[in-house]
């Protein structure tokens, strides 16, 4: 059996951000924490930062990576929705830095590059048209932007009502949009 060095301190950092600010958490901190050496933290990320972007890519958003294609888009989002509630401490602090590889920028990034390439792969062989494409880059910043709103301002709508309301708004005039798809399908139908 393997040990998930990348997990160990992905987890260390969730459970040091509930006794110390994240922003003020240093890499040696962590590293006491684990009994992970220098070395090894570097092989593994470029800094903090990079730390916390695993941290949502594998505590928050679990169900969206290129390697998952097939999603039912209003449950992968509710899961999502419900991680950022679960680790709330930690998102709120983590959308508040500033920076280089920060995070708000990772999730905005993050949302529009997995919503190009799903729509693409439901789309079929011929290249998505540009109003498709729009449409996409659009109701993914709109999407991430809501999502930071919600997190930032402690979560006032629950998690399935926010969800609802986003899978609705991305679903407006997609019918039409993806009507010439090799598939006809519609994303956020089920």
């Amino acid at each position: 059996m393997s040990i998930d060095v990348k997990r160990i301190l992905g987890t260390a950092l969730l459970e040091l951000t509930q006794k110390k600010p994240l922003e003020s958490l240093t890499v040696s901190q962590i590293l006491k924490e684990t009994g992970v050496s220098r070395q090894t933290f570097y092989n593994h990320f470029k800094d903090k930062n990079d730390l916390i972007c695993y941290v949502y890519d594998t505590f928050i958003v679990p169900d969206f990576h290129d390697q998952n294609m097939n999603i039912d888009f209003h449950d992968s989002l509710l899961v999502t929705f419900e991680n950022i509630k679960k680790y709330h401490w930690f998102m709120k602090q983590a959308c508040q830095m500033e920076g280089q590889n920060c995070l708000k920028d990772y999730i905005v990034d993050h949302c529009q590059a997995f919503d190009l390439k799903w729509h693409q792969e439901l789309y079929g062989k011929e290249p998505m048209p540009d109003a498709l494409r729009f449409a996409t880059i659009y109701h993914a910043h709109a999407s991430s932007s809501m999502t930071l709103s919600w997190i930032l301002s402690d979560m006032p709508v629950p998690c399935e009502e926010i969800v609802q309301m986003i899978v609705e708004m991305r679903g407006l005039g997609m019918d039409k949009l993806f009507q010439d798809s090799d598939n006809s399908i519609h994303p956020y139908q089920k």
